[in-house]
């Protein structure tokens, strides 16, 4: 059983011969600069975010639009849950207006090589999705783990926030558009999806706790997503290549002498999970009779 201990709490042991120090005791809390004598304790994990400086730049994973400064321990859209394993690095936001050009700008270019729509679909995916991304994360609210949910348990939940599941639905029927007019019309009903919800005032902050407790925090939203509006090939065609990377992974690791590589396992570890999740939405598309 766990004694709740992080990895690295041990306590360091004192080497024969040597005296520790008595630690001294003090009626006062010790004022740390920059911050007030009297401010609440931060999350250890997380800890206040450093001013920015030209050795910390923003991380922007977005390349349009302007850079803004996030200020505060976490990415502003991330709820504060239980079950947070994973220091969210704040970024670069997109505003609305942005979000809403950054899609029709991807469509243009899409429909403008496009000659066939399974073609569109996949060129359109690939554009969106971290646009996508950003709408989702900004939207915010319990779609994303009401999705989890479903998948991973047997009862599973209806969420409350019409983002995710909206546009699960709207790219279905954008895939299954036959002629090319009819593609560029449903790829306009997900950008009003989308601009209805980012219209919403005070929208909840997006939970986590279900990708962080039954998913060890190990996807990403767009990842999720994607595996969400892809078909039921795409879906195996992943699983057996991960499969194959897991065998290999797993030999090369075994191969080894010692300690295992942290990456490697950390690695091997990130695909167990994705292989869950693509299993349970295969098995959700299709129950067994």
């Amino acid at each position: 059983m766990s004694d709740g201990k992080k990895p690295g709490d041990e306590t360091m042991k004192v080497p024969p011969g040597l005296v520790a120090k008595k630690p001294t005791t003090s009626t006062s809390t010790p004022a740390v600069k920059g911050v007030p004598i009297d401010a609440p304790p931060t999350d250890s994990f997380v800890g206040r975010m450093k001013l920015p400086s030209s050795s910390h730049p923003q991380l922007n994973e977005v390349p349009t639009g302007p850079q803004k400064i996030i200020t505060g321990e976490t990415a502003p859209e991330v709820s504060q849950g239980k079950w947070r394993d994973r220091v969210f690095t704040p970024r670069a936001v997109l505003s609305n207006d942005e979000i809403l050009k950054g899609l029709e700008a991807s469509l243009r270019v899409v429909l403008k090589d496009a000659n066939h729509v399974r073609v569109a679909f996949e060129e359109l995916r690939r554009g969106w999705l971290p646009t996508i991304r950003q709408a989702l994360e900004q939207a915010g609210g319990d779609g994303l783990d009401a999705w989890i949910s479903s998948l991973l348990k047997p009862t599973g939940r209806s969420g409350m926030d019409p983002l995710f599941p909206s546009l699960v639905a709207d790219f279905a029927r954008l895939r299954a558009a036959k002629e090319l007019a009819a593609f560029e019309e449903e790829a306009h009903k997900v950008i009003a999806t989308v601009q209805r919800v980012l219209s919403f005032e005070k929208p909840r902050k997006l939970s986590f706790k279900v990708l962080e407790k039954d998913l060890e925090g190990r996807l990403e939203v767009d990842e999720l997503f994607l595996i969400s509006v892809s078909d039921d090939g795409e879906l195996t065609r992943r699983l057996k290549e991960i499969g194959s990377t897991m065998e290999s992974l797993r030999d090369q690791i075994r191969q080894l002498p010692g300690k295992q590589p942290s990456g490697m396992f950390n690695n091997f570890v990130r695909l167990k999970v994705e292989l869950k999740v693509l299993d349970a939405e295969l098995r959700r598309r299709s129950p067994a009779p």
